[in-house]
């Protein structure tokens, strides 16, 4: 259809603008996936849906169309209001654009990202836990992102946000050390066994006389749902034993020490 067949059917009603060159036929209740298409038809084949636009579709907080962001990957872009259309000169790699529900949107890693220099720390750690339990972030993808954008502003506050689940070989070992110059303080908790194996476990910390092992869990358990499941089955059999187990993670140890300190003298004294 030429201009002057499209402007006869917007006259008539048929044909109602959404964008430049893109309408809605027949209506305007037009529901949200459909308003996230038109803008992605107004952006071009290139664009996707981005920033916290992005977000919304992964389902890491409320969709708003009434403000949909999308990045273009060009030198120049024409304003399209009430689209809010960032610009990206850089390459784009595969791995930073995704499909969600049919629609091309930033992948959960290239969006953090995205939002790191604007959100208040507490919302980054919102969305980073959010995108966890959503199982939609993959760690392994995000360390190569760090790589990639590793000079865009926010990438130090990602890191900051994502700290308790990124995965870290050497973390463990670390904690360990840190865990026993804790125990050194406290000389009222006795010295533990430590790296004990009890029938086919291994336990990082254990007192026999008070049936008592502590599981430190240095890297972040969330990441894989077979260790998950693994560490449960693990703590049902030393139960099963008579052995009381107690997990403490790398950020509770970090934040709560007063408290763990309390649970470990209170199990030593019961089985006393």
């Amino acid at each position: 259809m030429g201009y002057a067949a499209v402007r006869r059917r917007v006259c008539r009603g048929v044909l109602h603008p959404l964008h430049r060159g893109v309408f809605a036929v027949g209506h305007t209740r037009v529901v949200d996936h459909g308003r996230l298409v038109a803008a992605l038809l107004a952006a071009g084949p290139s664009a996707f849906l981005s920033h916290r636009t992005a977000a919304g579709v992964w389902g890491l907080r409320a969709l708003s169309v009434r403000s949909i962001e999308l990045t273009v990957p060009a030198a120049r872009i024409r304003p399209q209001k009430p689209l809010v259309v960032h610009r990206t000169r850089t390459v784009l790699d595969p791995a930073d654009v995704a499909t969600r529900n049919g629609l091309r949107v930033s992948s959960v890693h290239r969006l953090l990202i995205e939002l790191a220099p604007r959100e208040h720390p507490a919302e980054l750690r919102r969305l980073v836990t959010q995108a966890v339990r959503r199982r939609v972030l993959a760690f392994d993808e995000l360390e190569h992102a760090f790589e990639r954008h590793a000079r865009r502003p926010g990438v130090k506050a990602l890191k900051a946000a994502t700290r308790a689940y990124r995965p870290a070989p050497e973390r463990k070992s670390g904690f360990e050390v840190a865990f026993d110059g804790w125990l050194e303080q406290h000389p009222d908790i006795p010295p533990p066994l430590r790296n004990v194996h009890i029938g086919p476990w291994e336990v990082d910390c254990y007192w026999p006389d008070h049936q008592l092992a502590v599981e430190l869990d240095g890297r972040a358990y969330h990441i894989a749902a077979g260790d998950f499941e693994k560490d449960r089955i693990k703590d049902a059999d030393l139960q099963l034993d008579g052995i009381r187990v107690i997990r403490i993670t790398e950020q509770r140890f970090e934040h709560d020490r007063a408290a763990i300190a309390r649970s470990l003298r209170t199990l030593m004294r019961l089985a006393a």
